[in-house]
């Protein structure tokens, strides 16, 4: 079981400075395009940044904290827009935003299929992103993440460092699924 693509997707911080075939992209597009999605709405935009200079105006737009990206051969921006939603009067649900979540997971088990390494970031400055990517106004940045060929952990700094050695954890079962009622007191 731990072989599953599932388990072996990580979020570490060290990238290998080497390009992505285009054969590979494209199987993550296809992957990413087949996400399901509320009312079929498919709300998701990815703004793939491959370019040296884009990836230098794009790694501008985060903190210092995750400027280990620098080193990804692809920065990729996830947006959508309220206007793609599909709503529900009696639950107003933003379902466009749990759709690109979705996407989002597509896109990280496709390409840990393909032997990549990817890590979804919170901290951007979303107003510098939209002109870096020239993203329209109404476009919400959902998240960033990085993508690429796995590096070697001696690349990064004793704090990412020690981030990345440390073992993966995860709540108890008991903390996150229960049957037949909301019970989680225990």
């Amino acid at each position: 079981m731990t072989d599953s693509v599932f388990f072996r997707r990580q979020s570490n911080r060290a990238f290998l400075d080497r390009a992505i075939p285009e054969e590979m992209l494209a199987r993550v597009y296809e992957k990413v395009r087949w996400s399901p999605s509320c009312n079929n709405n498919q709300p998701w935009r990815c703004v793939f940044a491959f370019d040296q200079k884009q990836r230098a105006r794009f790694m501008e737009c985060l903190p210092l904290g995750n400027q280990w990206a620098a080193a990804a051969p692809a920065l990729i921006a996830i947006c959508a827009r309220a206007a793609d939603d599909y709503t529900r009067s009696d639950d107003p649900v933003a379902y466009y935003q749990f759709d690109c979540g979705l996407a989002v997971m597509s896109l990280l088990l496709a390409a840990t299929e393909e032997g990549l390494l990817t890590h979804p970031m919170a901290g951007y400055n979303a107003t510098q992103l939209h002109a870096v990517l020239e993203i329209p106004v109404e476009y919400h940045v959902m998240c960033v993440i990085a993508m690429g060929y796995p590096g070697s952990i001696d690349q990064l700094d004793e704090r990412n460092r020690k981030k990345d050695e440390t073992q993966r954890t995860r709540k108890g079962l008991a903390e996150i699924i229960c049957r037949d009622r909301f019970d989680f007191t225990h």
